[in-house]
């Protein structure tokens, strides 16, 4: 007689299906036995029959070889510290290129024969600012290298014999410097924000490593034009001007700083579980604070130690450009070669098919529109010509405004189809982010109040500026990390299955709706703190105009002022959480949505779904509109007023 099967050892069966082992009797009992009966019944599970196999198949281990944030960690620093140590070698070559076009005269304009900057040009020149969150602007960052230009300096004071401090010095010059920068800027920064979005949509068809390579490859051609305007006696220093402007189109166009950020929050996302990814997007912008803060003192190295030029020669900035492009190509090389996509590749297909079905549909359209137009022409059709050109004038626009159209409300329809709601929870998180940033485009008139109210020089700027960047680094990779590890809502961990072993905790509807709750606190509380920051500084008192004027030494009452001003400012290294914030509680509320629609299960939403390049692709364009156009040109203005 045949002996009945065991229906402990059908449910621990690798062989059957583990949903099945939900409705074996024996599980509801598992958590009220003793520890010898637990461990009898495992005996028991674990007793061979004729229908198991001999070997049980082990724990599946992940591959080594497989996509996931770590890899994007040398990426981030690596093009930091590019973009920081690069700065000051940049201004040093606008200064140089505008004394040669309002002085023309020989020279090389990579002699570092420069002067300290006057606090007035270091502040009109200022607006290089790049969409990548609060974070300071590494243009200030002039003063902070000091050379020893007495021993090149000639005894001729003629503003022609360049570099002299009379060029220097000139207000046209410093004006025609800041002009040409700016222009720098703003054309990077509007082309970035016509073109992020659709880098977006271009990596959830192709992958994000290409798009990181596309974006590096901006990068890198900007600098390489940087070679060849400041390496002496190059035939193409003589066209400075015309090659600093076509660097910026062409780096716009390959998405800039704000598709690489984009870029780079879609790929992390892609590698990281549902739910809220504050502490991972913290650490990532607090990856790139760093190489921020020690990319300008690594270029000043270099420069001041004449690494690259030869013994008696003057020094040259040129080096720390082929520094810049080594290290852009070698991120190049590792993005192309080296690091796993991190998408799938039935994912890159199916958006791929959404795609060309959204196309499609879109040409139908305007098929059946211009058979409708000519049916109901009686004449000439110029209404007909009237209507392609007008569309052709506004498809700029549109393509600017498409990637922001996920930011619009919403009617939710759910999965019953009885009730539907419209949800503009999008539309004021987007709202809130675009303020943020351009507050922060602006915030480098605290430099300036800094310099004018307190009297400082280069030095306690300096100090100032690596303080500022310090603390923000400090508080994105570790503080702000270990808050949210300890008051984030947990997934409970659920009782080990019958075979003895722990299964991960799953997701659910409910641990999702506390997690999107806890980074809108996360959110609002970063909101706060920046602002908190702001009026603190308003309302720090001044020192008397006569007290920081005079050459005596600062009085009591300076230095405290000059104290609560540091102290207010720091504030604002604890609001910077405000961006990672944002962009985790962006990607709940996406996937909250889709939960609502579809009726599935937190869990059964893939990693790296459908409209995740999209979301932080119009992420990047407020982020520049915001920091790079708004903000550079609310400063400017500002100064102008200021000046008046």
């Amino acid at each position: 007689m045949s002996r009945q099967p065991n229906l402990e050892s059908v449910a621990g069966d690798p062989l059957i299906s583990s949903d099945l082992a939900a409705f074996s009797p024996s599980r509801s009992r598992l958590a009220h036995r003793s520890v010898l009966s637990a461990l009898s019944s495992e005996s028991m599970l674990e007793e061979p029959s004729e229908h198991e196999p001999l070997l049980r198949p082990g724990r599946p281990r992940k591959p080594f070889y497989r996509a996931r944030p770590l890899w994007l960690v040398p990426f981030a620093i690596t093009a930091a510290l590019t973009r920081g140590m690069t700065t000051a070698p940049r201004v040093e070559v606008f200064t140089q290129l505008a004394c040669s076009r309002l002085h023309p005269h020989p020279f090389n304009h990579t002699l570092v024969e420069v002067p300290s900057f006057s606090s007035d040009h270091i502040i009109s020149i200022s607006s290089s600012v790049d969409p990548l969150g609060p974070h300071l602007s590494p243009s200030y960052l002039t003063q902070v290298i000091h050379f020893d230009y007495t021993a090149n300096r000639t005894s001729d004071d003629d503003p022609r014999d360049l570099p002299s401090p009379q060029c220097l010095s000139d207000p046209a010059v410093q004006a025609a410097a800041a002009q040409l920068q700016t222009i720098m800027v703003t054309t990077m920064g509007l082309l970035s924000a016509l073109t992020t979005g659709w880098w977006g949509h271009f990596g959830e068809r192709h992958g994000r490593t290409k798009v990181l390579a596309i974006a590096t490859s901006g990068l890198f051609f900007t600098d390489l034009m940087f070679i060849l305007v400041s390496t002496p006696d190059s035939p193409l220093s003589s066209h400075g001007h015309k090659l600093l402007i076509i660097a910026p189109i062409i780096e716009g166009f390959l998405g800039g700083w704000s598709t690489l950020q984009s870029a780079t929050s879609a790929y992390v996302s892609d590698c990281t579980s549902s739910g809220s990814r504050a502490t991972i997007f913290s650490r990532f912008t607090g990856v790139f604070y760093v190489g921020f803060s020690m990319g300008p003192a690594i270029g000043g190295w270099i420069i001041k130690n004449g690494i690259g030029t030869r013994s008696g020669q003057p020094k040259s900035v040129t080096a720390v450009f082929y520094l810049a492009v080594l290290c852009s190509f070698t991120n190049l090389l590792l993005v192309l070669f080296v690091f796993p996509e991190s998408l799938s590749a039935e994912k890159r297909e199916e958006a791929a098919r959404e795609h060309a079905m959204t196309h499609s549909a879109k040409g139908k359209a305007r098929d059946l529109r211009g058979q409708d137009s000519g049916n109901n022409d009686q004449g000439p059709s110029t209404s007909s010509d009237e209507g392609v050109s007008e569309t052709k004038r506004f498809a700029i626009i549109r393509s600017f405004l498409s990637p922001l159209s996920i930011f619009l409300p919403v009617t939710i329809i759910e999965a019953e189809g009885d009730r539907r709601h419209r949800d503009w929870s999008l539309t004021m998180l987007a709202a809130a982010l675009f303020g943020y940033m351009l507050s922060t485009g602006i915030y480098q008139l605290k430099y300036l109040y800094a310099v004018h109210v307190y009297g400082w020089g280069a030095e306690q700027l300096s100090y100032y500026i690596s303080f500022m960047g310090g603390a923000r680094a400090t508080f994105l990779l570790l503080l702000l990390p270990f808050f949210i590890s300890v008051l984030k809502p947990k997934v409970k961990t659920p009782a080990k299955s019958s075979n003895g072993k722990a299964t991960k905790p799953k997701s659910t509807k409910a641990h999702l709706a506390r997690e999107i709750r806890f980074d809108l606190l996360l959110t609002r509380i970063s909101f706060v703190i920046d602002i908190l920051s702001n009026v603190l500084v308003v309302l720090s008192p001044a020192p008397i105009y006569k007290v920081h004027t005079s050459s005596s030494p600062s009085s009591p009452a300076s230095r405290h002022s000059e104290a609560l001003f540091v102290m207010a400012s720091s504030l604002t290294s604890m609001g910077c959480g405000a961006v990672p914030a944002v962009q985790s509680l962006a990607l709940c509320i996406t996937q909250a949505r889709t939960i609502i629609e579809t009726g599935a299960g937190p869990e059964d939403q893939a990693k790296g779904s459908a409209g995740t390049g999209r979301l932080f692709g119009a992420l990047a364009v407020l982020q520049a509109t915001g920091q790079m156009i708004l903000g550079v040109s609310t400063d400017s203005v500002t100064l102008d007023m200021c000046h008046v």
